[in-house]
C-alpha cells in the first residue's frame, strides 16, 4: 500500500471510497448549481432535476447511515443531515432503518418499513382504507399518492416521539428543523421559488425514491426470501446506489454501494431471487409493465 492509500483509508473506510465522495460532491453540488442557475432553466427544467438529485440525496443518505465513506460515523452524519428533501429527520431515519435490518422483514408489528397491514388491522379498517393499502401494492399509486401519506405519517411519528421524549428524536428533530430553516433560508436568496424546491426535491424526489422500496420486500408463506433483486440498468443502478441489487444489501449492509454488485455474485443472490419469484431481469420497466395497475400483492401479511 503506498503512503498516500495509507492516509487515506485512514480517514476513509478504503481507498474505494472516493466513489462515495464523488457522490456527495455530485448531489450537492448540482442542487446548488440548480438553484443558483434556476433564471436559464426555469420551473420546467428545474422540478425535473431537483427530483432525480432528491432521489439521488435519499440514496446517498442511506450511504452515509451505513457508514460509509468516512471511519468517523459523526462526519458522515454531518453530511447526511442536511435536509435537500426537507421532510426527513436524518437521525430519526438512521435509528428506524437500523432497526428494519434487525427486524422479521415485512411483519408489520415488527418491521417499520413494511407496507403490510396484519389481518387485525384489515379487519378493523373500513372499504376507503382497505382500498387505499389494496392501492398502494401499485407502483403508481405508491408513487404519486402514497408518498404523500407515508411523508405526513413518518414526519408525525417522529414528532410523537420526539414529544415524549424518546431517545434521540428530540435531537434529530431539533437538528432537522434548523437544517430545513437554513436550506429555506439560503434557497429564498436566490431566484427560485421556495415552492419549486420543494416540488422537485420533496415531491418530485420522493416519487423517484418510491420506485425503489416498492418490489423490494416480498412475503409468500413458506418462502425464506422476502427480498428482491432488481436487474436495473446503469442510470437507475446508480440512482439507487446499487440498493436495487436488495438481497446482497440486507446479506451485508455495511459493504459500499460500489461493492454490492461483487458481493451479490459470491452469495447467488440472483439464483435466491429466482427461486422465490423475486427476481426482477428486465429492471424496474419490468416492475411497471407488471404492477402500474394491478397488485403486486395482497396487502394483508398472514401471521407466520
Amino acid at each position: 500500500m503506498s503512503k498516500s492509500d495509507s492516509s487515506t483509508t485512514r480517514v476513509l473506510h478504503e481507498a474505494g471510497e472516493w466513489r462515495t465522495l464523488a457522490v456527495i460532491v455530485a448531489v450537492y453540488g448540482l442542487t446548488v448549481l440548480t438553484v443558483v442557475r434556476y433564471e436559464v432553466l426555469t420551473a420546467w427544467l428545474a422540478v425535473p432535476l431537483l427530483a432525480v438529485l432528491g432521489a439521488w440525496h435519499l440514496s446517498m443518505q442511506h450511504e452515509l447511515l451505513h457508514g460509509h465513506p468516512f471511519k468517523n460515523q459523526f462526519i458522515n452524519d454531518a453530511i447526511g443531515g442536511i435536509p435537500v428533501t426537507l421532510w426527513i429527520p436524518y437521525l430519526a431515519f438512521k435509528k428506524d432503518h437500523h432497526e428494519h435490518h434487525a427486524s422479521d422483514l415485512t411483519n408489520p408489528e415488527l418491521d417499520n418499513e413494511s407496507y403490510y397491514v396484519s389481518q387485525e388491522q384489515w379487519d378493523k379498517a373500513g372499504p376507503i382504507r382497505r382500498a387505499a393499502w389494496t392501492a398502494n401494492r401499485t407502483i403508481l399509486f405508491r408513487m404519486f399518492v402514497w408518498t404523500i401519506v407515508s411523508t405526513i405519517s413518518y414526519v408525525t411519528l417522529v414528532l410523537k416521539r420526539a414529544a415524549r421524549g424518546e431517545k434521540g428524536d428530540r435531537l434529530a428533530v431539533t437538528l432537522h428543523v434548523v437544517g430545513v430553516a437554513a436550506v429555506v433560508c439560503l434557497v429564498s436568496l436566490s431566484s427560485m421559488p421556495v415552492w419549486v424546491f420543494a416540488l422537485g426535491t420533496l415531491y418530485g424526489g420522493r416519487i423517484l425514491n418510491a420506485i425503489r422500496p416498492f418490489p423490494e420486500h416480498k412475503y409468500q408463506s413458506g418462502v425464506e426470501t422476502r427480498t428482491a433483486m432488481i436487474m436495473a440498468g446503469p442510470f437507475m443502478s446508480l440512482l439507487m446506489l446499487n440498493n436495487n441489487l436488495h438481497i446482497a444489501h440486507h446479506e451485508d449492509p455495511k459493504v459500499a454501494w460500489y461493492r454490492v454488485g461483487a458481493l451479490a455474485q459470491r452469495v447467488n443472490a440472483v439464483e435466491r431471487a429466482r427461486e422465490a419469484g423475486v427476481l426482477y431481469e428486465g429492471g424496474y420497466a419490468e416492475v411497471f409493465r407488471k404492477f402500474s395497475f394491478r397488485p403486486v400483492d395482497s396487502p394483508v401479511r398472514e401471521s407466520a
